[in-house]
């Protein structure tokens, strides 16, 4: 007889997907969360569930790992960028390019829209209990998220009375190795700039970017309230562990090393974590099979990027801007091949991730890390600061 039992650590998308599907199954579910609400680690910021790494839409896919659509979601085709010379360009989609979600505690985000689902199936969640010990009995998901930062995002959510819109910027010089974006949605919006490097200069950097943004874009911006985000890649852990327990989520690494883009690959795992102890089949083995590959490319693509700088972003945005449909010129991107396996023996050598590097982990830092993720996951990072 199966113990009917699952306690996942987390509710957040991978953690809450993960309660959804097993408590469909008829399982017993109990999330053990910190905070006191789903979402607490977001300021009603916007972000973007991609629409390019696979043939299907992503509405498809939430429709396949057992998600409805009761949250903020939505489909944006036409999307500004602007290179290292601040020229627009425009490419063209058959589809949209990403589908714009927000992070919080908005009874529209889609942290209380999964939250809303979980508890209509029964789920139990226990708010502000920190898990100290793993319970003896019943199996266990661990989906607590990034464990350090490996880029960081600085910006400002404000209120606007500019019509719904969205750009992207790329130049090392306001986004090292990363991006800046702009996200206006019913009359709020989001603008940050991300970093893979020199975190001790973000609001150096988040000035450029917003200094660079409004000298193309004449946007109002009324009650602006900073927000600072972080995200977590790594490839050597397994998300199985000796004692059985299930990673999903950044807490395995899972995460888009390129621009980012993670929550497709956060809500995936869950389900994967689902159906492998719904089905006996092996966690390790079908993240091996749907994830992994994905996260491998993601690193060549990373490497790639980080070594042609701006000259880089140039070639990628005037090739986008030339072909008919930009979302299948992505696709082909993320896609594995074996130029990709080659560039990943080599990316793999050269990524370090900061979780085991101590830079940016230190009590005398201001960046985003160190004032927001370190309080947040003291305990697991504890170990790498002293």
């Amino acid at each position: 007889m199966k113990d009917n039992r699952v306690h996942i650590v987390g509710a957040g998308p991978a953690g809450l997907v993960a309660a959804i599907n097993l408590a469909r199954c008829g399982y017993d579910v109990v999330i053990h969360e910190q905070n006191s609400d789903a979402g607490g680690r977001f300021n009603g910021d916007f972000q973007g569930l991609e629409n390019w790494s696979t043939k299907g839409d992503v509405l498809e896919f939430l429709k396949n790992i057992g998600v409805d659509i009761n949250f903020r979601c939505d489909p944006y085709s036409k999307t500004h960028y602007f290179g290292p010379d601040l020229q627009e360009i425009t490419v063209k989609t058959s589809r949209p390019l990403f589908y714009l979600v927000e992070r919080g505690k908005s009874e529209s985000s889609l942290d209380r829209g999964l939250k809303r689902q979980a508890l209509a199936l029964g789920v139990k969640i226990l708010w502000n209990d920190k898990l100290e010990i793993f319970p003896s009995s019943g199996r266990i998901i661990v989906g607590t998220g990034p464990k350090a930062a490996d880029a960081i995002a600085r910006g400002i959510v404000f209120k606007t009375s500019h019509p719904d819109f969205s750009a992207g910027f790329l130049d090392n010089r306001i986004a090292p190795k990363a991006y800046a974006y702009l996200l206006v949605n019913d009359r709020k919006a989001t603008f940050a700039t991300c970093l893979f490097q020199n975190f001790p200069k973000e609001k150096i950097f988040f000035q450029r970017a917003l200094e660079s943004m409004r000298s193309v874009i004449d946007i109002d911006i009324r009650d602006p309230k900073e927000f600072g985000g972080y995200v977590n890649f790594f490839l050597n852990p397994p998300p199985v562990k000796n004692d059985g327990i299930l990673y999903v989520g950044e807490n395995a690494g899972f995460q888009d090393a390129l621009w980012g883009f993670g929550l497709r690959y956060a809500m995936l795992s869950g389900y994967l974590a689902a159906i492998s102890i719904e089905r006996g089949q092996s966690y390790p083995g079908l993240c091996k099979q749907y994830i992994t590959p994905l996260l491998e490319t993601s690193l060549a693509n990373r490497w790639l990027f980080a070594h042609l700088g701006n000259f880089g972003y140039r070639l990628m945005l005037n090739r986008m801007s030339r072909v008919k449909d930009a979302v299948g010129v992505l696709r082909r991107f993320y896609q594995p091949s074996v130029p990709k396996a080659l560039l990943f023996r080599i990316a793999r050598q050269w990524y370090k991730s900061r979780l085991l590097d101590k830079h940016c982990m230190h009590g005398e830092c201001d960046c985003v890390w160190c004032r927001h993720g370190k309080t947040a996951h003291m305990d697991r990072a504890e170990c790498l600061i002293n």
